[in-house]
């Protein structure tokens, strides 16, 4: 891993420790935040009003076409918003382009194609990408890189080029090159779409210990199984903000999971076909682990 510049030439001061950090207000304030793709003829943000605290974890739900992936290019920094009555992220104003390049500094976005953000010939390599660009002291950055491969089990793949990981390798590679360079909010965008079962768990795996560490986490899904476990999810439908609020009452409304497309996690949905043959089971369980306390409490 060699630096690509001078290391006379690198910042002195010590790299800033990951994590939240101290920071006033809200991770993130969104107030009437629209956002049009050119030549489209309507909003594929339609004023939405968001506000996430430091150090919470929040699900963005909604059926394809009803803004997610928007949402968190915006909040990464990667789109201008047409306009917004505020866009404030990390103290960042995403109205101007000195804050949204700060934003793109403290705020990590992960897409669900992993292959799009590994760009080294070795999974070291790619990790140490963002560091390189900052221009970290070699000592300081082989040190990041080094933990970073060892918080996501990538130790033994330092060498192994991106093409021969597989689809769980891939993702836990981009999101360790994400989560070097030390980040106050983390944005997830589907980040298990393209995985199969064995790559969507050690991802899991891996997102749950983000929200262990305190950092603020934004999990864009349509998986409603991965839902399950955030303080709070935020429902859109067309652009706009259809529900938020906590998980469960957010299922407990079948009409509008219905009316946004979108489905029940399993333990729930096996649930409701119980209470359809005369076992009902309150209040409704969202897991597995729920499901079988519930039963055996039932009888």
């Amino acid at each position: 891993m060699t630096p690509p510049h001078d290391p006379s030439d690198a910042p002195t001061a010590e790299p800033a420790e990951a994590g939240p950090g101290p920071h006033a207000g809200p991770a993130l304030e969104l107030r009437g935040l629209r956002y049009r793709y050119p030549g489209a003829a309507v909003d594929a943000l339609a004023g939405v009003d968001l506000a996430v605290a430091v150090g919470e974890s929040v699900a963005v739900v909604g059926a394809n076409g009803s803004g997610k992936s928007t949402l968190a290019r915006l909040l990464g920094g990667l789109e201008r918003p047409a306009s917004a009555e505020s866009a404030v992220v990390c103290g960042h104003d995403l109205l101007t382009d000195d804050g949204r390049m700060a934003a793109r500094r403290d705020v990590g976005v992960l897409f669900q194609n992993p292959e799009n953000q590994l760009v080294a010939q070795c999974v070291e390599e790619d990790v140490a990408f963002g560091l390189e660009n900052l221009r970290w002291r070699p000592d300081d950055m082989q040190r990041r890189v080094d933990a970073m491969l060892a918080r996501f089990q990538l130790t033994d793949l330092r060498s192994r080029e991106p093409h021969l990981l597989s689809g769980g390798q891939k993702q836990r590679t981009a999101l360790a090159g994400v989560l070097a360079v030390p980040r106050r909010v983390v944005v997830l965008d589907e980040p298990t779409a393209m995985l199969d079962p064995a790559g969507r768990e050690e991802v899991l795996q891996a997102v749950a210990g983000l929200r262990a560490d305190g950092l603020t986490v934004v999990l864009v899904t349509q998986e409603m199984d991965e839902v399950v476990g955030v303080d709070r999810v935020v429902a859109l439908e067309a652009g706009s903000v259809a529900y938020e609020g906590g998980v469960s009452g957010l299922f407990a409304d079948t009409a509008l999971i219905r009316r946004l497309g979108l489905a029940l996690p399993a333990a729930a949905d096996l649930a409701l076909e119980l209470a359809a043959r005369g076992r009902s089971l309150k209040p409704l369980p969202l897991t597995l682990d729920e499901l079988t306390t519930a039963l055996e409490a039932s009888g």
